[in-house]
């Protein structure tokens, strides 16, 4: 079970050039557009690692917009009671630059609009919104998934652990977390990790009472996410649970933590972990008091699982919080760039000129680590699941058997544990196929328009 606070991404949007000679159309100076409904314009990206500043826009459907400084002033410009050739003059002061109503219409027209930004239905009329342009899944995304937890319901959530950020409590729960721990080694309990999960093994109801705590721990890690985007001012979005790559995860969205300062986010990234320390001390106490194996079993877990979300790798809370230190959003989206300006010989790539020096240098760092290891299992998986694949399906099928014997017998607990090992044997496989449908589905259709195309033009050129 994995637990990621989700951001739904932002449109990197840089310095368009404006054209010296835009196409010249009468209509263009009387042009009145506005600004689409319930578009928020937030302001600078604060504590951002690129050389010039970037403002940012929340969409109406939540999406938040990363744009250069002229295009944001020009968003916020579009009152939808000036026409173009006002704004270019207003604008044009306070830029102190000369601008043309047919060069902000070219930007609207190609920027803007395709955003979802621009709405030109006159005033008081009400038109279907325009298709708006969403950023392509970005790589190693959370893509297949469903909302459980509504955002209303989020909220109330947010603000019921809104108090747990407090600096006292915060200094409170840490202490004990790392008190609890020191507590139950001094009192031998690394000696008895390996017993008590041997015990488990003829136990499956305490197996079962470790899955559940599992998934509360993992509930509660996003309720710290949340939490944490609340009391930092922004607003978090849905709860719900998905398949990562090929591990089932909860998750939590907290795209509008991009309003809040470098400290806010850093807080809504860490918060996830947080909660889990706070878990984690709360079994500590049980485990003293009782001396339960299974929840010393469960605590092993989550400190594995806890220390594994520091990883960034992949978009564990890791990868958000490295993105967050050096304030440049979707680190995978630089990857590329990166790759490109490494090669002997090639110019740095300009997406990777706009960056201030030191980011530079750690993102570079960032590729030589993730490119590797991304290779390494990758390589792996495809040289180990010819060979894996034929024994996991040969134990599905006596797990399948034994699993009707047993609720054939009435015993509801072992036959809980049988079916939640099937689905966890089999779910890695389902989400390989998904995975791997989602990798080669652009290619293929990128070969398969190109393979039309040129049908399309054979045929035209026999005729």
């Amino acid at each position: 079970m994995l637990w990621i606070s989700s951001r739904e991404g932002i449109i990197i949007d840089t310095e368009c050039p404006i054209p010296e000679r835009a196409s010249a159309v009468a209509e263009v100076a009387r042009r009145m557009p506005r600004l689409a409904d319930r578009t928020e314009l937030i302001g600078e990206y604060q504590g951002s690692g690129f050389q010039e500043p970037k403002f940012i826009v929340r969409r109406v459907d939540g999406q938040v917009i990363q744009l250069s400084r002229l295009l944001y002033l020009l968003a916020a410009s579009l009152d939808g009671k000036r026409d173009l050739k006002q704004i270019a003059a207003a604008l044009g002061d306070e830029l102190e630059r000369t601008l043309r109503a047919d060069q902000l219409a070219f930007l609207i027209d190609q920027r803007l609009r395709p955003a979802g930004l621009v709405d030109d239905s006159p005033a008081g009329t009400v038109e279907p919104p325009a298709k708006m342009m969403v950023k392509p899944d970005p790589l190693l995304a959370l893509r297949f998934r469903v909302g459980v937890v509504p955002e209303r319901v989020v909220w109330r959530i947010a603000g019921l652990f809104q108090l747990m950020f407090w600096p006292s409590v915060i200094a409170s729960a840490l202490a004990a977390f790392v008190g609890l721990d020191v507590a139950i080694i001094a009192r031998g309990g690394t000696a008895q990790i390996v017993p008590s999960a041997l015990a488990l093994v003829s136990r499956p109801g305490l197996t079962l009472l470790v899955i559940a705590m599992i998934v509360a721990a993992a509930a509660f890690h996003e309720c710290g996410h949340v939490a944490g985007c609340r009391y930092g001012g922004a607003r978090p979005g849905k709860m719900g649970v998905g398949l990562y790559l090929v591990w089932p995860a909860l998750y939590s969205t907290v795209t509008d933590s991009y309003r809040l300062d470098r400290v806010g986010r850093l807080r809504t990234d860490l918060g996830g972990v947080y909660f889990n320390a706070v878990f984690i001390a709360a079994l500590d106490v049980a485990y003293l008091n009782s001396g339960s194996q299974w929840v010393l079993v469960t605590i092993v877990f989550l400190h594995f699982e806890t220390a594994t979300q520091f990883l960034p790798m992949i978009r564990l809370d890791g990868y958000y919080i490295l993105s967050d230190l050096i304030g440049v959003p979707d680190l995978f989206s630089r990857m590329g760039p990166v790759l490109i300006s490494m090669i002997p010989g090639r110019p740095s790539h300009p997406r990777v000129l706009e960056l201030k020096r030191w980011v530079r240098y750690a993102i570079t760092l960032w590729v030589l680590i993730v490119v590797p290891s991304l290779l390494y299992w990758v390589i792996g998986f495809v040289m180990v699941a010819p060979q894996v694949l034929p024994a996991v399906l040969h134990r599905v099928g006596e797990l399948a058997h034994t699993v009707a014997t047993l609720a054939t017998a009435g015993q509801v607990a072992e036959t809980t544990v049988g079916v939640i090992q099937i689905f966890l044997l089999l779910l890695p496989w389902a989400g390989g196929l998904l995975l791997l449908g989602t990798i080669v589905h652009d290619p293929l259709r990128w070969a398969l328009s190109r393979w039309t195309a040129a049908r399309v033009q054979a045929g035209r050129s026999s005729c």
